[in-house]
């Protein structure tokens, strides 16, 4: 496969009785496959050419390259068009934002079985577009994360969906301490439903193509489940714990508490030795005050709205937030300089102005670019 620097390949691959099973494959390896503008309007093509096309039985969501899925979209270009109009509209990352949300609504609500091959980083949007699918497999190099408060923004792409999900608070601790998940976690967690080696994939693929598919879309998704779930088991794949589910109590303890300053100062009392939580109390430190308190909020009220509303909304928060110093800033410190030492607006969460991060959650626009979805 050709590799250019951001592109998305189709390819169709024909099935015994008839109709063919759709690869959609994530094409910019050297860049970890973030996602640009072009590939997101890529996929949405793809993706809905597939589902009005009755000859498409099945899409296979995956990428190249071994490292990565997807880390989420591409940092630096959103920057660049927020600075290219200073305290007006980033015109180019704001109608990114809305294509690339539209593509993981439309992987959650697809018609048609969607199977995404998780492996490698897995990060941002590509964990929302991973979550969404019918079929979502993790391999043992995943690695899930949402570092998005590190970078002075907040997790987005349906975050605010599959966040509540998960089991008790997890939800909200992995993503104010940007806490890394493995396949493990993502089982345990419900962002995933298989786990497989990474070199499974050709074998997979190539068992896929002799299914007895049919034009019922139904029927495939159950003989999907039946197929992926007895090749899981005769894969014998062993995972170490979840530290996820280790940890389960000690997080829902911690973030119980009615405030999020009070969620804050119950993490940072954790004084023991387990590697795992100590990177997220470093991540918590690592993270924007103000990001960590927008996190707070979003997801309280994401907690009565449906995927389409929670997707409208990460698209006003987000719309606002790359005008904000604070992304400047982490990009800055994370991705340009990659000092790591970000100089936040505010020291503490007690330091955020309520009424700032309230401000956040207005429309920036007379009319809501995803007002349809």
């Amino acid at each position: 496969m050709q590799q250019v620097e951001y592109s998305v390949c189709l390819t169709r691959h024909p099935l015994p009785a008839g109709g063919y099973l759709a690869q959609v494959t994530l094409n910019a390896p050297q860049r970890l496959n973030a996602l640009a503008p072009e590939m997101a309007e890529l996929l949405q093509r793809f993706l809905l050419e597939l589902r009005d096309d009755p000859e498409a039985l099945c899409v296979f969501l995956d990428a190249e390259g071994d490292r990565a899925f997807c880390v989420g979209a591409d940092a630096r270009r959103m920057l660049k068009s927020a600075l290219a109009n200073p305290g007006g509209a980033a015109v180019e990352a704001e109608a990114f934002m809305a294509s690339e949300y539209s593509v993981a609504h439309l992987i959650h609500t697809y018609s048609k079985p969607i199977i995404c091959w998780g492996h490698g980083l897995v990060m941002g949007s590509g964990l929302g577009f991973l979550t969404g699918a019918s079929h979502r497999i993790v391999t043992e190099s995943s690695c899930l994360s949402m570092p998005e408060v590190k970078i002075g923004l907040l997790p987005n792409a349906g975050a605010g969906w599959y966040l509540r999900h998960m089991p008790g608070r997890t939800g909200l601790f992995v993503a104010i301490t940007a806490s890394e998940l493995s396949a493990a976690d993502a089982l345990y967690a419900g962002l995933a439903d298989y786990c497989f080696a990474d070199a499974d994939k050709a074998t997979l693929l190539k068992g896929l193509l002799s299914l007895d598919w049919d034009e019922d879309a139904d029927s495939n998704n159950a003989m999907l489940t039946e197929y992926l779930t007895d090749l899981e088991v005769e894969s014998g794949m062993t995972l170490m714990p979840s530290p996820l589910k280790q940890h389960r109590q000690w997080i829902d303890q911690a973030c119980e508490k009615p405030s999020v300053e009070q969620v804050v100062a119950e993490i940072r009392t954790y004084s023991g030795q387990d590697d795992w939580l100590v990177a997220a109390v470093k991540g918590l430190g690592a993270s924007a005050a103000s990001s960590v308190s927008l996190v707070f909020k979003a997801l309280e009220r994401c907690q009565r709205l449906s995927l389409s509303e929670v997707l409208r909304l990460e698209l006003v928060l987000m719309a606002n937030r790359i005008r904000d110093p604070e992304f400047a800033e982490g990009v800055r410190a994370r991705l340009l300089d990659r000092d790591c030492s970000p100089n936040w607006c505010y020291p503490d969460i007690a330091a955020v102005p309520a009424p700032e991060v309230d401000a956040l959650f207005v429309a920036p626009w007379p009319s809501h670019p995803l007002a349809d979805l």
